[in-house]
């Protein structure tokens, strides 16, 4: 993914819910209003088809059940724990974290990876859960829905020809576009919003069993790390949560009001640092340096100097490392996936044994299923891809609205040689991000396949539910690509 691309990942969020936009009803008078839920919904749902059509989110199996049940766990202890919440990581070396609409909340890996403790990485979860249940989202998206409109598609030409063109002003342009709509649309939260937010956010820590003292530990090193000057650029983090020295020392003394108790931290949380910290590298010189001069050697480190060794093939040092792991009971799964991905590597034809071995070990994690899955898919015996699809199945059946399974899905039936299964499945993952002119085209060209009766009543149900969901703008923006694709 290219550099640039990252930074518009709020821009892109924002651009997918454009077109619904302009088509929001009337609010009345906007100060005093927020977005309806269904509103909320629908920008929920579009930012999350942006995210996952540009791959910025990271469909690690490991990662990804980490940061939700983290959040999940937040949510549980916070002062709405109805309201429903999306939680995901985005792999890019960016200090920011953000709240949107409907209860999408996203962390981006280089602020996980600054975070010292489990209570700092919670501290600013729990942060934008508050902005989410005290809606200020909402209020500040229906104030400002009339500015926003026309800004995000003035935009869109310019997203679209930043990522074909090959200038290096590009990202650029983009960057000053991008600071310049912010300014405009003034999304930055207000100051009594960001103390409401440490206020609720504290007490959700709390009650949560974390260390209260993670949000205001956390804020307070990003400001002596970054100390303000005019001749420098602030993380993102203090662009859109702007700091003070008044509001983490209310949230120090704020927490001097709640009881000493024992504080319970994961341990998966030091093995997922370490892994997100090899997976989001992007080129592993740097780590070398970094696992052999680290001074303190515990567990973690050891998982994630193996994760490396096995990213730079080096299968033997790799095995050697994971032998001498003492990992705890709640990451021992980490340390036994690592260890059959090596095997795997070493010698693919062992791969179905292996894989055989830690599903059996590991019955009802769906984690280790999707882990083991493009393994298999690599294999291509037809062993090894009826397990895949087995394993996939079983997977869409617990969560049938995950496109990531549905991709996956697609390519075990192709090369499998079920092209109309694999139809299926593309088309279900079309429709999931939103692309249903794609979906209904799939479907009608599984239409000329020899259908059995079953199929063919699901592909015309399909298409009798997705056709009218084809808006003109997605309808023109494929024909123009089939235009451009004969040319």
């Amino acid at each position: 993914m290219n550099k640039y691309l990252l930074i518009l990942t709020s821009l892109l969020c924002f651009v997918a819910s454009a077109q619904n936009e302009l088509k929001l009803p009337d609010l009345g008078n906007p100060s005093d209003q927020v977005l309806s839920p269904d509103q909320e919904a629908l920008y929920r749902k579009n930012i999350r088809q942006q995210m996952y059509q540009y791959s910025f989110m990271m469909t690690d199996p490991f990662i990804a059940d980490y940061i939700e049940h983290l959040g999940y766990r937040l949510v549980t202890h916070s002062d709405n724990p109805e309201q429903d919440f999306e939680f995901h990581l985005i792999p890019a070396d960016v200090i920011n974290a953000s709240a949107y609409p409907g209860g999408l909340i996203v962390v981006y890996s280089g602020l996980l990876l600054e975070t010292d403790t489990e209570s700092e990485l919670a501290g600013v979860v729990a942060h934008e859960i508050a902005h989410v249940n005290q809606r200020h989202i909402s209020r500040m998206m229906a104030k400002q829905r009339k500015s926003i409109a026309p800004l995000l598609l003035g935009m869109v030409a310019a997203v679209a020809a930043a990522q074909t063109s090959s200038s290096s002003d590009a990202p650029i342009a983009i960057a000053a576009s991008m600071q310049a709509m912010q300014a405009q649309m003034q999304i930055n939260f207000t100051r009594y919003h960001e103390y409401e937010a440490d206020r609720v956010g504290i007490q959700t820590l709390y009650k949560s069993g974390m260390n209260p003292e993670g949000m205001a530990s956390f804020f307070s090193k990003l400001m002596k790390k970054n100390r303000i000057d005019p001749r420098y650029s602030l993380p993102e983090y203090l662009s859109t949560h702007p700091l003070s020295i008044n509001r983490v020392t209310e949230a120090k003394n704020r927490i001097k009001n709640y009881e000493v108790k024992e504080t319970k931290e994961s341990e998966l949380y030091p093995f997922i640092k370490e892994r997100i910290r090899v997976l989001t590298a992007e080129e592993f010189d740097h780590l070398n340096e970094y696992y052999r001069d680290t001074k303190v050697v515990n567990s973690a480190l050891m998982y994630g100097k193996a994760l490396q060794q096995l990213k730079m093939n080096q299968f033997d040092q790799a095995l050697a490392t994971i032998s001498i792991i003492k990992a705890p009971k709640e990451a021992q799964h980490l340390i036994d996936a690592l260890h059959a991905e090596v095997l795997s590597e070493q010698n693919p034809e062992v791969t179905l044994e292996v894989v055989q071995n830690l599903i059996k070990k590991y019955p009802a994690s769906s984690k280790i299923k999707e882990a083991v899955v493009k393994k298999l898919i690599q294999q291509n015996s037809n062993d090894a891809l009826k397990l895949a699809i087995k394993l996939l199945r079983d997977l869409t059946l617990q969560d049938d609205q995950n496109p990531h399974y549905h991709d996956l899905l697609s390519i075990a039936y192709y090369n499998d040689l079920n092209t109309i299964e694999s139809g299926m499945s593309l088309a279900r993952k079309s429709h999931l991000l939103g692309l249903n002119y794609r979906a209904v085209r799939v479907l009608k060209n599984l239409k000329k396949e020899k259908l059995d009766y079953y199929q063919q009543a699901e592909v015309d149900a399909l298409i009798s539910a997705w056709e009218p969901l084809i808006s003109e703008e997605e309808h023109a923006a494929e024909q123009e690509m089939n235009r451009r694709g004969r040319r």
